[in-house]
């Protein structure tokens, strides 16, 4: 036997030795595996990651549409890594692509906390602003110099359902945005950035927006001192508006917060793109709040007509049947155009805060809470 034959009958038996202890290290790592996991590996591998399949139906796709969507569908979401947890250990299977539950409730957590946060600061600001906007005579001096007499209470007057609304609806809003931002590419390649920011935004806002409308009623009706507590706004208008009363004022509501975040959104990231080409490196946090304020306020001033609108809609008298129409022809007609632009001023500089937490902080937040696993 030559020199050649031995070495090549070692390397075949070290090779059946590796092969016989991957199999038992195998065995004993899923030992322990809980069958939902197991099941759950199985589904997505079958469904999520067959390198195989993808392979094949990509050799078809330029012959076949409905390969080419099928690979979409098969690759939507976010990569991450997938792990069996057992009892005493957790197992890392590998890279798979999946829907990441746990990414979007990170970041609707993220997007929750920073809009309730920013809600509540700024509460008396936005008590100051709905005074000056519901009020047809006092202008925002003169509500600023009954500050003394509104006092810190009175300021602080719809908090509740206010950070109730905002956590709720910013939670859904931001949740959706991330998902919308991961499918869009994969349905719509030929999508510039900015074009999927924007359509993310919309749907999230929508839906968000909506669902914040009752606690945006009760809030501003207590604010305008209309109800002295939430309790005694939610009944009353129940009982003498119904479920409409609870949704008063959603198309002009809508009107005023889809331009504002999507145009908020997609500014703030613009700006903040421009700002790091010409730093030449990625913002500090307190600049990228810097420039979320900046938009924020911006956004906010151009949308004021709207939110004038709406106020004068939501704290119309209880029984009122005032449309988006009637309102805005009122305003016009009995105050002037610049009436449109009441409480400006205001809601820049409650919306300037609110613009830095909603969308740097958000995004800072967001980073902190999720570890990208590669």
């Amino acid at each position: 036997m030559t020199k050649g034959d031995e070495e090549q009958i070692r390397f075949q038996r070290l090779s059946k030795d590796l092969l016989k202890s991957r199999m038992a290290d195998k065995s004993q790592t899923t030992k322990h595996v809980s069958p939902e996991s197991l099941i759950l590996s199985i589904l997505n591998d079958l469904f999520l990651n067959s390198r195989k399949f993808d392979q094949c139906l990509r050799k078809s796709a330029n012959t076949n549409q409905d390969s080419s969507s099928l690979i979409s569908s098969l690759n939507f979401a976010k990569v991450g890594n997938f792990t069996l947890k057992s009892n005493d250990k957790s197992v890392t299977i590998g890279s798979r692509a999946g829907l990441d539950v746990g990414h979007l409730l990170k970041s609707a957590l993220a997007g929750g906390i920073s809009c309730a946060f920013s809600a509540f600061l700024m509460h008396p600001v936005d008590t100051i602003k709905t005074q000056v906007q519901a009020s047809t005579t006092l202008s925002f001096l003169e509500i600023l110099s009954k500050i003394p007499e509104i006092g810190a209470r009175g300021l602080y007057k719809g908090s509740i359902p206010a950070v109730v609304g905002q956590f709720a609806s910013h939670g859904l809003r931001t949740s959706i945005y991330e998902a919308s931002k991961l499918a869009l590419p994969r349905f719509a390649p030929c999508l510039l950035d900015i074009q999927v920011q924007s359509i993310a935004s919309f749907l999230g806002t929508v839906l968000g927006t909506t669902l914040r409308i009752p606690c945006e009623v009760l809030k501003q009706r207590l604010q305008a001192n209309l109800f002295d507590n939430i309790v005694e706004a939610t009944v009353t208008t129940w009982h003498q508006d119904g479920l409409k009363g609870l949704f008063r004022g959603t198309g002009v509501t809508l009107l005023r917060e889809v331009p504002f975040y999507v145009a908020g959104m997609g500014l703030y990231n613009e700006s903040k793109k421009v700002v790091e080409r010409r730093l030449g490196r990625e913002l500090e946090p307190w600049e990228a709040i810097a420039v979320g304020a900046l938009s924020g306020g911006f956004t906010a001033v151009l949308t004021t007509p709207f939110d004038v609108i709406k106020t004068r809609m939501m704290t119309a008298p209880q029984g009122v049947d005032l449309s988006m129409w009637r309102a805005a022809y009122s305003i016009l007609a009995n105050e002037g155009l610049l009436a449109f632009y009441k409480g400006a001023v205001p809601r820049f500089f409650w919306t300037a805060p609110l613009g830095a937490l909603n969308l740097a902080g958000y995004q800072l937040l967001q980073k902190a809470m999720i570890t990208h696993h590669l």
